[in-house]
């Protein structure tokens, strides 16, 4: 029936977890600055291309609600994207950054230094927050960084079922 079906679609939305990211327009910037957003329901796989920025203030936004648990395991960066991206700019590198609620400082999860990195991945990243939170991620480049190509970090997990 249609109520039925109103009422199975607005229960699997309020135990869908929302990620939102929006790069603020400035003079340079090499991505669309319209939103993105996906949502992923309890049991599915994540996976989202952070847009990487010189500015944290660009973080994506992701909202867990009541009764599901993010996961995440596995950053990485596209090898050509990133030759691209080391021929192209003065940057050095790239850092998945992290904050929380109870701590709202992005703090530096992974990072990717031309230089010292040997692999374009990193697996066992062992982070699991269960809702209701609100939680931030960026890919931020170092700061020197003003043109060049683009560099998406990918993060991957899963969406679970809470255990609170």
């Amino acid at each position: 029936s249609p109520q039925q079906t109103t009422d199975t679609t607005r229960t699997t939305m309020s135990t869908a977890l929302t990620i939102r990211q929006q790069v603020a327009p400035r003079p340079g910037v090499l991505y669309s600055t319209d939103p993105r957003s996906i949502v992923f329901t309890q049991g599915s796989l994540f996976s989202f291309p952070l847009h990487s920025t010189a500015y944290e203030a660009d973080a994506a936004t992701i909202r867990i609600p009541a009764g599901v648990k993010l996961c995440l395991r596995t950053v990485s960066v596209d090898r050509k994207e990133l030759t691209e991206f080391v021929k192209t700019s003065s940057a050095h590198g790239v850092c998945l950054k992290f904050s929380s609620e109870e701590n709202g400082e992005m703090l530096m999860v992974w990072t990717y230094d031309k230089d010292r990195s040997g692999d374009v991945f990193q697996t066992g990243l062992g982070i699991e927050v269960e809702g209701p939170r609100i939680v931030r991620l960026a890919a931020v480049v170092d700061r020197g960084f003003k043109k060049g190509s683009a560099l998406n970090v990918n993060v991957f997990g899963s969406v679970l079922k809470g255990d609170l």
